[in-house]
């Protein structure tokens, strides 16, 4: 038996708390939340995310000009290639309009059921997802994260860390 344990040496020192789909490369999560966190998000002339739930007024802030609101899911997930639990706010009308029609499916249902493999090409305005569920049991190291899972969505609301 090692001094350092083996989860800990396998895990990815470049790992944050944020999923961000890299551009080229296909990606596997599996989402861990119940319920995601439904809102708008809009950023400040400081370059600062502002968050606001779906059936809220928007909130006084000094956003820079021309933007609109953006529609937004958040939820915790499983980054298989990290090896950790991250929270991926999706705001890509492609991958949210994906994920709907998958989730309505008798065969597929809640999210939290498969994995979603995802994939990211191009750049800027030309940037396209793909996403495709991949049916499969749930293997130890995702129920294990998911049965300890301590994210606070709805920070991201104020702000503050969903991991603190």
């Amino acid at each position: 038996m090692s001094f350092i344990s083996e989860d800990f040496a396998k895990a990815n020192n470049n790992a944050g708390s944020y999923f961000r789909p890299a551009k080229d490369k296909t990606s596997k999560v599996r989402i861990l939340s119940e319920k995601g966190l439904e809102g708008y998000v809009l950023w400040t002339e400081d370059n600062k995310p502002v968050r606001w739930h779906w059936k809220d007024s928007k909130p006084e802030a000094n956003y820079r000009e021309g933007d609109k609101p953006r529609k937004f899911i958040a939820v915790a997930v499983w980054n298989y290639d990290d090896q950790c639990v991250q929270v991926w706010e999706i705001t890509q009308k492609s991958v949210f309009d994906a994920l709907h029609e998958i989730t309505k499916e008798p065969d597929f249902g809640h999210p939290n059921t498969f994995d979603i493999r995802i994939t990211r090409k191009g750049e800027g305005l030309e940037t396209k997802y793909t996403v495709i569920p991949v049916p499969g049991p749930i293997v130890p190291d995702v129920e294990k994260a998911m049965a300890t899972l301590s994210v606070n969505l709805d920070a991201l609301l104020n702000g503050e860390d969903p991991f603190a």
